[in-house]
């Protein structure tokens, strides 16, 4: 991306302590859709483990795509606040550990032998899910968080996706859009309206023309070049909200 340039970001005024208090409060209140995701995707893959045990190929692959789902709509927090468990999860390319290794087994080569990296990646999402439980979202996280995950959708994603063998991006993609919707309108959404409409309505314009591309049928279909641009005018958009409530410019890095 060429366009992510807001340079040196200075805050705007700063949140009046109730509006502050109630962004804070949403943030936090944002956990529980996380979590039900994650806990989603984690019983999930342990029916997975079960289908690869019987050697039943299609019911695990199945299975594989239904787990995607849950994790990828949990990605507007993961590389925010788990970085290293992300890398242990979902590295791609990675054919040694994590979904990517499974899946390549499971759709590349059609091959169920892989009981040992599914039960590491169920102690790993375990372990996902207890570290949440026990983790209070602020609203400079889930900022920085969504923005991450609207670069990598533009960047990263549009070129192919990360879940090539399954056939899978696309549907990734759709939910990742749909999780960064979710942390705006949750969080962001109902004070930004107030403090700056016009910068809300640009927010949901260029989210809906995001949710419009990733809307093709097949990823071949995907203009990657809109979805680039879409997605640093958002990342932007999502900054310049930040700064109306004093937060910091996100990070795009890990």
């Amino acid at each position: 991306m060429t366009a992510w340039c807001l340079g040196s970001f200075a805050p705007a005024a700063p949140a009046r302590a109730n509006e502050s208090s109630s962004l804070e409060a949403a943030a936090a209140g944002f956990k529980p859709y996380v979590l039900e995701r994650i806990s989603r995707c984690l019983n999930t893959v342990k029916s997975m483990r079960e289908r690869i045990a019987a050697h039943d190929l299609a019911g695990a692959q199945q299975s594989w795509l239904a787990a995607r789902s849950g994790w990828e709509g949990s990605e507007v927090i993961i590389s925010e606040y788990f970085p290293s468990l992300d890398r242990k999860i979902d590295a791609w390319p990675d054919t040694e550990k994590g979904f990517h290794a499974i899946e390549a087994k499971l759709f590349g080569a059609h091959d169920v032998q892989v009981l040992p990296a599914t039960e590491e990646l169920i102690n790993n999402l375990t372990e996902f899910e207890r570290q949440l439980r026990t983790t209070t979202l602020t609203a400079q996280g889930l900022l920085n968080g969504t923005a991450k995950l609207i670069y990598e959708i533009g960047e990263n994603k549009a070129e192919g996706g990360e879940s090539p063998f399954s056939g899978n991006s696309l549907a990734e993609m759709r939910v990742n859009v749909a999780s960064v919707a979710a942390a705006y309108e949750r969080v962001f959404a109902p004070l930004s309206k107030k403090r700056n409409a016009q910068l809300a309505r640009a927010f949901s314009k260029d989210l809906a023309v995001m949710q419009a591309l990733v809307a093709v049928p097949t990823l071949q279909e995907l203009d990657q070049v809109r979805l680039r641009d879409a997605s640093e005018s958002l990342v932007n958009d999502l900054a310049l909200v930040g700064r109306e409530f004093g937060l910091e410019k996100p990070g795009l890095g890990n």
